[in-house]
């Protein structure tokens, strides 16, 4: 029964229902009550209901489905960091990868997670140095780089 509990709950966190800092439930607010009334962005969030600094950002396609669990200052930054490094294995004119599924699935199976799981919005810190280390592993042991 406790494993059905944590299994919950670790969805919940990497769903944005439930903040991983605080283990509050979160509520959903527009890209006003996060940025500030003359705020450039838009859309909707999740943000913890105990602490505002921790959200996440929802898909333009389905406002009510997170983009993955909420992150606080220092995970924003790491997400940043790791798609500065992952989206040029599918973007770039140099590519590795023709689509972002496949850059996804490679990066799955050198994370030993399953593929549904490997998005830099459901990664904790931990995970985002070591996607990060991948990458840039792939990229040097391309180029010859040591």
């Amino acid at each position: 029964m406790e494993l059905v509990k944590k299994i919950n709950m670790d969805y919940k966190v990497i769903t944005g229902q439930v903040c991983p800092y605080c283990h509050c439930e979160t509520e959903y607010v527009n890209a006003t009550d996060i940025y500030g009334p003359n705020t450039s962005v838009s859309g909707m969030f999740y943000r913890c209901t105990k602490n505002h600094d921790h959200y996440v950002g929802t898909y333009n396609s389905d406002i009510n489905r997170a983009l993955g669990r909420l992150a606080d200052k220092e995970l924003r930054k790491w997400k940043m960091k790791g798609h500065a490094t992952f989206d040029p294995l599918w973007k770039s004119e140099s590519r590795k990868f023709n689509t972002r599924p496949e850059a996804y699935k490679w990066l799955a199976e050198k994370m030993g997670l399953e593929v549904e799981y490997t998005h830099f919005g459901m990664f904790n810190i931990d995970q985002c140095r070591e996607a990060i280390n991948h990458c840039t592993k792939l990229i040097s042991d391309e180029t010859g780089a040591d």
